[in-house]
């Protein structure tokens, strides 16, 4: 790689929360991964998010604990769309039992349903983040003026800012969503009564990279 392109390819990781082509990648495989495999593509995608974040936070300050910090906030959109999903695989298998559509009282047409369900429900949720991820890109650049006017002790506010900064209500909302998630999977058992190795299969289901043809 020769310099200029190595400097082109630094500029666009640096910058990556600003670029479109980033953007529709982003949106396209996570969507489509996800639905038409497993989540465990989406954790790839996030994971691969988080990388990029990782680079250009450890350019900025080289310590493990500020760059995990930086890394955590500017994902945690990512993160609670994880968990949202997780606690919908782990609730739709207790609502449809509560209906009646248990894996062992429904039958091949019902299954087809219930996938069908619950992959248009994720399809929702995944559609909602996209949104989000533009609104951020676009609030992003047109902040872009303004951020070179602010203090420069201040943190980098690269993306919706940092944990130290003044929480926006879009931060309130990503970290409300992820963390009620969270509670909601850890409590599953003593919610819906299932068991905890019972949630455990539904989570591992849902990660698995190949799960098995429906």
């Amino acid at each position: 790689m020769t310099k200029g392109a190595g400097s082109a390819v630094h500029e666009w990781i640096v910058n990556h929360d600003d670029s479109w082509l980033f953007i529709v990648l982003y949106i396209g495989l996570a969507v489509t991964l996800s639905l038409a495999i497993s989540l465990f593509w989406l954790v790839v995608v996030v994971g691969a998010h988080a990388a990029l974040e990782w680079y250009v936070h450890w350019r900025e300050h080289p310590s493990t604990l500020h760059t995990a910090a930086r890394v955590a906030w500017e994902i945690k959109l990512d993160v609670a769309l994880v968990f949202f999903a997780l606690a919908l695989g782990v609730y739709m298998e207790f609502v449809m039992g509560v209906a009646g559509l248990s894996a062992a009282a429904r039958g091949a047409q019902a299954t087809g349903r219930f996938i069908a369900w619950q992959r248009a429900l994720r399809g929702i949720l995944l559609t909602v983040d996209d949104v989000a991820q533009v609104a951020r890109a676009a609030a992003a650049s047109r902040g872009k003026g303004k951020a070179q006017d602010e203090d420069e002790d201040e943190l980098p506010k690269i993306g919706w800012g940092g944990w130290t900064a003044k929480w926006s209500f879009g931060d309130k909302v990503s970290l409300g969503i992820g963390n009620a998630c969270l509670l909601l999977i850890v409590l599953s058992p003593f919610i819906t009564g299932m068991t905890v190795s019972e949630v455990i299969d539904i989570i591992a289901m849902e990660l698995h990279p190949w799960p098995p043809a429906e």
